[in-house]
């Protein structure tokens, strides 16, 4: 047996979970954060359980001084305890010189730390008043493990307790936790107390701290429950479409589930620098500026749409999935974050059906299957070890991936099963924690009970357990037969396994009288046949709500695509182009034959439909030299002339928002990828038209005008776009200006963006997704990565954790074996915490692109040009 290296041993075999032989059940905690000096000092009194005699106790702390500890009971006994801190496990130690028998017990502690900047734990942020004045507020992130960063606590999700909060502020700051405010007390001449009720039995994680000067919205008292949006003085006018959602939201919950939101309050905040999109503390969540406010006359859809599912999303964790039902350990999360994503989509398709919502989804569901078809993918539920494991499961497979998994089960057992056994399933363990299984087990036990046999446990655990889907090859088998056939999809090739997944198939066939039959069944084993007859066509997974995709042999592919707008509902086309994009990056499909399968799609109405087409498009453009370049974007301008001709460049009346959003597509797919003189003067034309007055342009159509000025425009232009984006009226139109600074193709002015990341010019919660934004352009994508590697210390230190990891995600555009080795050698010498999954992830899709440079580069040339030599 090799022996192993002791020091590294020693690191991997480290305990970073608590005993369970104390548990908290109450914290009594006061911090007073310093705006000026940037510290906090704190103290706190822990009532906890000793469940067995003990000499330690053992909490989580990270980053603070504990000045001193000590424990004490009802019978007089006081024990000073001896801090030892362990920075690997974040653990502090505290040992006794006595025994701390059965029974209750306080602890008490001391201590001391520094807001940090780093958008996690409690940091602080700077903004800017109304008159050029430097401001700082507070504000915390303890998701997943980073409570332990403001106080020592039992940081973990099952030790739930009721926290009891005191902060001490100036006078002039409103300070804001999870309970209501109860009183203020003066402290000397210049500063408070607030005191706030105590929060209901939750895990650490929930806990939250914001000082600053923030302003109300109206409150708005939903079956008794107030609600509030607040912001930075200023952006009161932007908080009512959101206050409108939250009100929707937490009322379509409650009555979804039968079951009351258990506290008196829910105030949402709109944070000026944060890393995530939002987070769910009990009864004050906190989100970016962009996912809470917004001005619903200059917003696009998709803009008040991203509003509307966040404060869902967040209210579907506050008033049941997480706060109130809690996963036992992070492995578990998807209890919490898939719930809450098909909570989202579930909600507001209910509410605003003419959104089509799941149809929207299909662009996530496909997002999530791209990173599941890669080796370094991970199970929806994955064992964590380390607080770094459980960063890393905060991933499209978490979230949309689970999502899709509940919305699969859901669409296939019915609605109402699946209701009812969600509402069970609260009922029976509200306030507790739970692992998957308990779910699964409850909803099984309503099907039954209502005569719906799927063994659902069985079903779930296959899914939730094992990485990867499944591909289904479709084949005629003869004497009115199909063959279907399952085994699982990557694009590298893989031989070794034979994984199969008992798939909720949904199967839809149009026969030869015309009528349309759809058909339910359970897919297990390899290979399946099924009896159809003389149809026309077959769909399989008809509707679209699978997470798996489909091949169909080439006479089959015939006959579903002879009318691809009839035979296709919106999400079925766009899993037919997705699967088809999928196949042409995993060698199963070339690009010509992927070609010949777009041009069916010059009528198409959908915009995500239009969207995938484009994406797909332009990498195909980028793997051709500027002759083939040139040919690629005459074939693209036919495809979109003719539903650019039927749309016009002005809003007509009676037309749908899919039109105007199609409009808004097709526009900048000219003016980009077409790169076509006509659309850039067009788009100089409204650009202007539209800073003088905005009703002038549908805002459908901003974004494209905005992107089209940016792509064909010069400094002139630049410079605009920055005293724009610096005097944003919106969360929105700031970040739509910004974005615009990566899509300009001039090097010297793509470097000033990127040297704006890095100035302070861009806020750390956008800049590493800028440096990503520029890296993604063609003209300046090798540039943008030496950027990186020659600031990466800054930008480590500077950027959030989890910025830092989506921005080294868009080194798969570099898709030259040499780059590939540069990028591998870099990242073999440096750790990107919380990152190591997602950087093989990006390695290995890096490699996909480099072998679809290699495979398909000459077959697309000579397709578009015999004489077309491939770049």
């Amino acid at each position: 047996m090799k022996k192993k290296n002791t020091t590294s041993g020693a690191t991997e075999n480290l305990d970073y979970r608590l005993p369970r032989t104390v548990i908290p059940n109450r914290y009594e905690i006061r911090l007073a954060p310093d705006l000026t000096t940037f510290h906090f000092s704190g103290q706190e009194s822990i009532a906890v359980d000793v469940l067995e005699e003990v000499s330690e106790i053992k909490l989580n702390a990270k980053n603070l001084k504990i000045k001193k500890a000590w424990v004490s009971n009802d019978s007089g006994t006081t024990l000073l305890a001896t801090v030892k801190l362990n920075r690997k496990t974040e653990m502090a130690c505290l040992s006794f010189a006595g025994k701390l028998g059965k029974g209750a017990w306080k602890l008490h502690l001391t201590f001391t730390g520094v807001l940090n900047d780093k958008l996690r734990g409690l940091y602080r942020v700077k903004w800017m008043d109304a008159q050029g004045k430097e401001r700082w507020f507070a504000s915390s992130q303890f998701e997943s493990t980073d409570a332990r960063q403001a106080f020592p606590c039992f940081d973990e999700p099952d030790l739930k307790a009721v926290f009891s909060v005191k902060l001490e502020v100036d006078n002039r700051l409103v300070a804001l936790s999870n309970g209501q405010t109860i009183s203020e007390t003066p402290v000397g001449s210049d500063k408070k107390l607030v005191e706030f009720t105590d929060s209901m039995k939750m895990s650490t994680y929930l806990v939250a701290f914001i000082i600053g000067d923030f302003v109300s919205s109206r409150p708005v008292f939903v079956d008794g429950i107030e609600t509030r949006i607040w912001t930075l003085p200023g952006q009161e006018h932007l908080t009512e479409f959101a206050l409108e959602q939250a009100c929707r939201a937490t009322a379509f919950l409650m009555k979804e589930t039968g079951m009351r939101y258990p506290g008196k309050h829910i105030n949402h905040v709109a944070i000026r620098n944060f890393a995530s999109g939002a987070m769910e503390n009990s009864g004050l969540i906190t989100y970016r500026e962009t996912a809470l406010l917004c001005d619903p006359k200059t917003a696009t859809h998709k803009e008040k749409k991203r509003v509307a599912e966040v404060v869902w999303h967040e209210l579907a964790h506050n008033i049941h999935f997480g706060n109130t039902v809690t996963m036992r350990w992070w492995d578990g999360l998807c209890l919490n974050e898939s719930f809450a994503t098909f909570m989202e989509n579930w909600g507001v398709s209910l509410e605003y059906p003419e959104w089509h919502i799941w149809e929207e989804f299909a662009v996530s569901r496909a997002a999530a299957m791209k990173l599941d078809s890669l080796h370094s993918t991970h199970p929806v539920e994955a064992p964590v070890k380390r607080p770094e494991d459980a960063e890393e499961l905060f991933d499209l497979i978490s979230y949309e991936k689970g999502c899709s998994l509940l919305y699969q089960l859901q669409q296939f057992i019915g609605p109402d099963n699946f209701r009812q056994g969600v509402a069970r399933y609260i009922k029976k363990f509200a306030f507790g924690n739970t692992e998957t299984h308990d779910l699964w087990d409850v909803i099984e036990e309503v099907c039954q009970g209502n005569g719906c046999d799927v063994p659902v446990r069985r079903v779930m655990d296959a899914w939730n357990y094992t990485a990867g889907h499944p591909v289904v090859t479709v084949a005629p088998a003869g004497n009115g037969f199909i063959e279907l056939t399952q085994k699982p999809f990557k694009f590298l090739p893989d031989d070794l396994t034979s994984q199969t997944w008992p798939i909720p198939l949904t199967l839809k066939l149009k026969k030869a009288d015309g009528q349309v039959e759809v058909r339910k069944f359970l897919f297990e084993g390899a290979v399946h046949r099924e009896f159809v007859g003389d149809c026309r066509y077959v769909v399989v997974n008809a509707g679209g709500s699978g997470f798996y995709r489909v091949l169909y042999a080439a006479e089959l592919l015939r006959k579903l695509t002879g009318n691809v707008a009839d035979n296709l509902s919106v999400v079925e086309r766009y899993n037919l182009v997705n699967d088809s994009w999928s196949c042409v990056r995993a060698g199963l499909m070339t690009s010509p034959e992927y070609l010949r399968m777009v041009s069916l799609f010059d009528q198409e109405t959908d915009n995500n439909v239009w969207s995938l087409l484009a994406s797909s498009l332009k990498t195909l453009h980028s793997l051709l030299p500027e002759a083939g370049q040139n040919t690629l974007s005459q074939v693209v301008r036919g495809l979109v002339k003719p539903v650019s001709d039927r749309l016009g460049q002005e809003p007509k009346s009676g037309e749908t928002l899919a039109d105007k959003q199609v409009r808004g597509l097709v526009f900048g797919i000219m003016g980009t990828l077409c790169d076509d003189q006509a659309t850039h003067d067009r788009a100089d034309e409204l650009f202007a038209r539209y800073l003088t007055d905005k009703s002038t342009l549908d805002s459908e159509l901003v974004a494209a005008v905005v992107s089209v000025v940016a792509h064909a425009g010069d400094q002139n232009d630049y410079e605009r776009f920055f005293a724009l984006f610096k005097a944003a009226a919106t969360p929105q139109e700031e970040q739509r200006y910004l974005s615009a600074l990566s899509k300009f193709q001039s090097p010297d002015l793509l470097k000033r963006t990127l040297e704006q990341a890095l100035n302070g010019a861009v806020r750390s919660q956008d800049a590493p997704y800028l440096v990503a934004e520029v890296m993604n352009n063609a003209s300046a994508s090798e540039h943008a990565w030496q950027f990186v590697k020659d600031n990466w210390q800054q930008m480590v230190k500077s950027y959030p954790d989890n910025g830092v990891t989506r921005m080294c995600g868009a080194v798969t555009v570099l898709d030259k074996p040499e780059h590939l080795a540069d990028v591998k050698k870099f990242f073999a010498k440096r750790k990107v915490k919380g990152g190591a999954m997602a950087i093989s992830q990006a390695l290995e899709q890096q490699q996909i692109n480099v072998l679809l440079r290699a495979r398909e580069a000459a077959k697309l040339a000579l397709h578009l040009a015999p004489t077309c030599k491939p770049a």
